[in-house]
């Protein structure tokens, strides 16, 4: 599986140190807890974990350590503590704008961040970026902000064909140099393509990205096909979109756009040989995968879709993000019948993909592409990990793709996504032990990042209080 180079662990110190300040002046203990280290399948017993200034300083047997004087004790005694969750596919407020329009959506930018943080998510890769991230990153940085470490791409790039009015088009090769320049000057950790693309430009990009040294990730373009995209080292595919048009005439996918049954059966068309050629394909070449099979399931499943709004954490999002869930129903109008039922098709054996995925060792990265379809920020990463269990993948690896795993592709495993002594401590206490059942994730008592321990009631509260101003604005 693919690393960054080591190039990004220099050039981002600044990202992946940000969410640390203004540190926590006191240590922070949790005693007698349950540890999942998440370094291999195993939990240790009645451990104490000391963190002082945003790192863990001390881990052992709780009648070994002792809580320094002064510091914050969390008692441990029947809960679980763990690495924080990763959403490796997010879209925080502001991609579509620019950074002057960014810091209007501020507010809706806080929201989103603290709902991540309230469903124990503590790193987030953003992929579709803009200069507004760039101001995200300066306010978490600085401490305007509090929310998960973050990582951002590029904006899409697109072809001529595009789909999002938001997107850069490249039409032309001779695009593709200043702009990859730029997106490295301007401090982007990657580069976002879509299936738009013609071939001759998604080559040049990728090309290009590296030596830039910016990792390309995002949809395989319709004319390239994801055998190609995996011998030319994609970084990373979202959504299986590649491998589930293989074998369907780039001509079509071009003239329908891709929204037809045919494109979208071809992954239940694939034989059991070509997507064990492929699984072997993708190991080899180190591409890591973010399924999204949780939102996959809405392009297709209008009940759950409209079952969004009754979720019980529904009110904590801001009044933008609730109403883009009738938007998100337009999707009745976009594919046709027989297309959402090849959609419906094509679930279950795309999660025997992932599962091939998975038993072959190939990378695998949880993310929820919310909160674009309305999918709830932060609290739906615990249903994509319940979608790779469902898929046959075990408990630990499923926990796996959203802590450890994410924190390799980022090429931040040596301070990241496992608990160890010298590690940041990004950590969720729970109720229950997730490696039994993942639906414990739900049971959050807590977060500690940055050097600070946030229960859950007190991120609820900082949401409401959030929402309650904005009412009072919105009256005024």
């Amino acid at each position: 599986m693919k690393c960054i180079p080591q190039r990004f662990s220099y050039a981002l110190a600044g990202v992946i140190a940000f969410i640390a300040a203004p540190l926590s002046a006191e240590p922070v203990v949790f005693e007698g807890v349950t540890l999942i280290p998440m370094d291999e399948e195993r939990v240790l017993e009645n451990q104490t974990v000391v963190v002082n200034e945003g790192r863990i300083v001390a881990i052992g047997d709780s009648d070994m350590i002792k809580a320094p004087v002064g510091a914050q004790v969390i008692a441990g005694e029947g809960r679980y503590l763990m690495p924080g969750l990763s959403d490796m596919h997010a879209h925080i407020a502001g991609y579509e704008i620019d950074s002057t329009a960014a810091a209007d959506s501020l507010a809706l930018a806080r929201n989103q961040f603290l709902l991540y943080l309230a469903g124990g998510v503590t790193l987030l890769r953003d992929t579709g970026g803009s200069p507004g991230h760039v101001d995200y990153a300066r306010q978490i940085e600085s401490g305007e902000l509090l929310g998960p470490d973050f990582f951002f791409t590029s904006r899409i790039l697109e072809g001529e064909d595009a789909v999002w009015d938001f997107s850069t088009k490249v039409t032309e090769v001779e695009q593709v140099e200043p702009l990859i320049a730029s997106f490295a000057e301007d401090g982007y950790w990657g580069v976002k393509v879509y299936h738009t693309l013609s071939d001759p430009v998604y080559r040049a990009i990728m090309e290009t990205a590296a030596r830039y040294e910016l990792p390309v990730v995002g949809h395989v373009p319709f004319e390239t096909g994801i055998e190609e995209a995996l011998k030319l080292g994609q970084y990373s595919i979202e959504h299986l979109r590649g491998y589930d048009f293989d074998g369907v005439d780039p001509a079509h996918l071009k003239e329908t756009g891709g929204r037809t049954p045919l494109r979208f059966g071809a992954i239940r068309r694939m034989s059991e040989a070509r997507r064990t050629e492929l699984v072997a394909l993708t190991k080899a070449s180190g591409t890591w995968n973010t399924p999204t099979l949780a939102v996959n399931r809405l392009m297709f499943d209008a009940k759950l879709r409209a079952s969004l709004a009754e979720h019980p954490r529904f009110d904590l999002l801001h009044p933008a993000i609730q109403g883009t869930v009738n938007n998100f129903n337009g999707l009745d109008a976009i594919f046709l019948p027989e297309t959402k039922q090849a959609l419906a098709e094509a679930y279950e054996p795309s999660q025997a993909l992932v599962k091939a995925l998975d038993d072959a060792g190939a990378g695998l990265l949880v993310g929820t592409d919310s909160s674009v379809p309305a999918y709830l920020p932060g609290f739906t990463v615990i249903d994509e990990i319940k979608s790779f269990v469902d898929a046959g993948i075990s408990p630990y690896g499923a926990l796996k793709a959203a802590t450890i795993a994410p924190a390799q592709s980022l090429g931040i495993a040596d301070t990241h996504g496992t608990v160890a002594v010298g590690k940041v401590a990004n950590l969720i206490l729970l109720e229950a032990n997730p490696l039994d059942d993942v639906d414990a994730l739900w049971r959050l008592e807590g977060v500690l990042i940055g050097g600070r321990w946030y229960r859950l009631t007190e991120l609820e509260a900082m949401l409401r209080a959030d929402l309650a101003e904005l009412e009072n604005d919105a009256s005024e």
